[in-house]
């Protein structure tokens, strides 16, 4: 695969910034070049499982240094990086721990926490499990509405407006 010139001198550069960062003994600093490897990895479909590694290992070390939502935040990229790949019940276990540290450690009014919800809503639709996404939806509406976020609001109006005209 020929990637472009930026991406392979971007992917160069955080992977010295991890090496650094393994040397340094300094577990944030390795959580955080870690994070910010696995997104310039998520950017090509081939490198998605290498995207995964590097944020599984940033979400383990973020849970130790008990930074609870830097954990939720990437283990949301792996589900999306799992839907991504059509890997959904791969996708929705990773959105469900997600959520489930968002709703543990967020205040309401994290953005993040909204976006949170979305996902699980999206992919248990997708799933079959039109009951469990419904609730979600009518989450995420509340959120988004809180924070003042339109485009969220219509989103999960959307959603919710066609589960009714076909559940009749």
């Amino acid at each position: 695969m020929n990637l472009p010139l930026e991406f392979k001198l971007r992917l160069s550069a955080a992977k010295l910034l991890v090496s650094a960062a393994r040397a340094s003994g300094s577990k944030l600093s390795l959580a955080n070049a870690l994070k910010e490897l696995g997104n310039i990895e998520r950017r090509t479909l081939p490198r998605l499982q290498d995207a995964n590694r590097t944020y599984a290992e940033a979400a383990e070390i973020y849970l130790k240094l008990e930074m609870p939502l830097e954990a939720a935040w990437i283990l949301r990229h792996i589900g999306i990086n799992h839907e991504y790949a059509e890997l959904l019940s791969e996708a929705e276990k990773y959105y469900d721990e997600s959520l489930a540290l968002f709703r543990e450690h967020a205040s309401d009014s994290d953005n993040n926490y909204a976006n949170t919800v979305r996902y699980p809503a999206v992919i248990k639709n997708l799933v079959g499990k039109r009951d469990e996404s419904t609730a979600l939806w009518e989450e995420a509406v509340r959120r988004y509405d809180a924070m003042h976020q339109p485009l969220g609001v219509a989103e999960g109006a959307a959603w919710l407006a066609i589960f009714a005209i076909e559940k009749g």
